[in-house]
């Protein structure tokens, strides 16, 4: 009963997007998708997302700053705009895996505690957080190498999990500690807790899925290894699907309230 589109963008054609999901809404399922911020320019795409079954969707943010976002060449809604956007998937259940890049030439040593206070003050379900990574060949890493900026050249550790180049305001090291740090604040208890949907019927699911996504790394690693995922994902699918139909008919009926889906954007 649940899907995932991989596609970079799923709807960078709108018009092709309200069409499928006028032809997905007779199957009753759930699903999930990359899409970029612009799709809420369409709130009338919104709505027929979520009655097509969309419960959530994984959007690359990148940075909470408009020139870190124009020095990487970002086409983008203004970030003061981001908590109104955010608000309108919210408002049509739809939930958001929030992507962001760390380590912009802009990027201070305070922008770590900025961005958890916006992720929490906006109830974004999931966060998934990447080290800026000047890949060989790019024009950034060209950049960096003739600034004397690049690090080293072990490549295996050109993967946005390590720094790999010098940050303009910080060290290499407390862009590596603040990484590490978002992580482990945004999967505490209390900023999961923090971060719980308006709508107290959607609160259970969410901090079972939580709890399963990223604070149980040990336990999701054992359960791919030994092929056991299943068994804990089948129950929270199901669950979900009953809720997302449930707030689906509410949603036509104009009395939808907060929903809050639990079904991550990206795995």
């Amino acid at each position: 009963p649940y899907a995932v589109f991989i596609d970079n963008n799923l709807g960078s054609k709108p018009d092709y997007l309200l069409e499928l999901c006028r032809e997905l809404k007779p199957l009753n399922r759930i699903w999930s998708a990359a899409i970029s911020l612009d799709i809420t320019n369409h709130p009338t795409v919104v709505r027929e997302m979520a009655l097509a079954g969309c419960t959530g969707v994984f959007i690359g943010f990148e940075s909470l700053s408009d020139s870190n976002l124009a020095a990487a060449g970002k086409r983008t809604p203004r970030t003061r705009d981001y908590a109104e956007r955010v608000r309108l998937l919210h408002d049509h259940g739809i939930q958001v895996n929030a992507s962001f890049v760390l380590g912009f030439d802009e990027d201070r040593r305070d922008c770590f505690k900025v961005l958890e206070q916006w992720i929490e003050t906006n109830r974004i379900e999931c966060g998934t957080f990447h080290i800026l990574t000047p890949y060989p060949g790019t024009p950034l890493f060209r950049q960096m190498e003739s600034e004397g900026r690049i690090l080293h050249r072990r490549w295996s550790e050109y993967d946005t999990a390590h720094v790999v180049f010098r940050p303009r305001h910080m060290s290499p090291e407390e862009l590596h500690l603040g990484y590490d740090w978002l992580y482990r604040r945004l999967y505490s208890h209390a900023s999961i807790w923090l971060r719980r949907p308006e709508d107290p019927r959607a609160v259970p699911p969410y901090i079972a899925m939580s709890y399963l996504y990223k604070r149980s790394n040990r336990l999701w690693h054992f359960l791919i290894k030994h092929r056991l995922v299943h068994l804990a994902w089948k129950p929270l699918v199901h669950w979900t699907r009953w809720r997302h139909l449930r707030f689906r008919q509410r949603l036509e009926a104009g009395t939808s309230g907060m929903a809050g889906s639990v079904v991550p954007a990206s795995v």
